[in-house]
């Protein structure tokens, strides 16, 4: 295969595991290349994420899923950091504990809860599913 078409057998598959696991992510001078690597690295982080309980995430685990499931809070992200949010507080966050940690928009709010909410079923489920493999 020639060089030109391997690169745009990648970049297919590059732009195929973009549109279906991750966001669009802007070019810059590198072009696909850097989204290439861009889209590797959040691919392989997402993997991680996804293999760790969340009540054992640290502050960069939960960065890093905010920035994977609503990349325009950064209002959320400096605020995770602030107070060190990890991922055990991460799912006993309220609205209130939310409004007080400067997320004003109640619709930020919201979507953020029900978002939560996903991860504290996952997190009961993956808890639920070692309890039943370690009694069998």
């Amino acid at each position: 295969m020639s060089q030109t078409n391997t690169l745009k057998s990648c970049q297919a598959k590059t732009e195929n595991l973009c549109d279906h696991q991750l966001q669009s992510l802007p070019l810059n001078y590198s072009g696909t290349l850097l989204k290439l690597e861009e889209c590797k690295i959040r691919v392989v982080k997402n993997a991680e994420m996804s293999n760790k309980p969340v009540s054992l995430w640290t502050v960069d685990d939960v960065c890093e899923w905010i920035k994977l499931n609503d990349p325009s809070n950064g209002s959320f992200v400096e605020a995770v950091i602030e107070h060190a949010i990890s991922g055990r507080v991460l799912l006993r966050l309220t609205a209130g504990k939310l409004e007080q940690m400067g997320i004003d928009q109640e619709s930020h709010r919201h979507s953020l809860l029900q978002k939560i909410l996903g991860l504290r079923i996952r997190d009961d489920v993956e808890s639920l599913t070692t309890i039943f493999e370690d009694g069998h």
